[in-house]
């Protein structure tokens, strides 16, 4: 199973957090939890109006753990389980999908069926021959306990989100005098020459700088939304 998330990671690494996330639904939906539980019981994290339930934040837990493990070998162990703050990372990664997920919805931004289809279609993953092959979807699906119908839906919020995203991404743009200033020019001799970047590397840095300066606005965007949403966290179920 981790050779599998090792190979998702380096094709497409946004299926990393999608196995995450529909595994845990899976779970939820197929196993259920141990014996009747009363409504809210259940909840590990209540964003807004939406609850997150235990089951949810355990296997996503989990999978981090398991993910951690496998990048760090035998020098992983539960020092660094505390000192990366694993559990803190996990709470705050679901609590910030939830955030995008309902920004999302109040922008009205949705995902055809034929856009779900195109992009997983994509995903080299499933490739077989150079092509979309459905046994091998299937296949690596059921391997990671994972039903079609689970992984689509999660999908389809990752479409979203990086939607919602997207639209705070575009709206950063980057000139030259920007790049100029962020990386001077090294101009030696008379200031009267005018001295200009190749065309090349101008647009190497401004795409550099405006990939940072779109992180910026996206961590600072959902900085806002976090700290205008009503979050309840039950630590004793963490």
């Amino acid at each position: 199973m981790l050779k599998i998330v090792r190979e998702l990671a380096v094709d497409n690494p946004l299926v990393l957090k999608i196995i995450m996330g529909v595994i845990a639904l899976t779970f939820v939906i197929t196993m259920g939890w141990w014996g009747i539980q009363m409504p809210g019981q259940n909840v590990v994290i209540t964003v807004n109006k939406h609850e997150i339930e235990v089951q949810e934040y355990r296997r996503a837990y989990n999978q981090a753990i398991d993910y951690y493990r496998e990048l760090y070998k035998g020098e992983f162990n539960a020092e660094m389980i505390e000192k990366m703050k694993i559990r803190d990372k996990v709470m705050e990664d679901l609590v910030a999908r939830e955030l995008w997920i309902e920004k999302a919805g109040e922008l009205g931004i949705r995902v055809s069926d034929e856009e779900l289809r195109d992009n997983i279609m994509k995903m080299k993953v499933f490739h077989k021959d150079g092509m979309f092959n459905r046994t091998l979807y299937d296949r690596l699906l059921a391997s990671n306990r994972l039903t079609t119908q689970g992984f689509e839906v999660a999908q389809r919020k990752e479409i979203i989100i990086e939607k919602a995203k997207r639209i705070i991404k575009d709206s950063v743009s980057v000139s030259d005098e920007e790049v100029n200033d962020t990386f001077p020019l090294n101009i030696t001799g008379s200031k009267e020459v005018s001295v200009q970047r190749p065309i090349e590397e101008m647009q190497r840095l401004k795409k550099f700088l405006q990939f940072q300066k779109q992180e910026k606005a996206v961590n600072a965007y959902a900085a806002a939304m976090r700290g205008q949403a009503k979050i309840n966290v039950n630590k004793e179920l963490l």
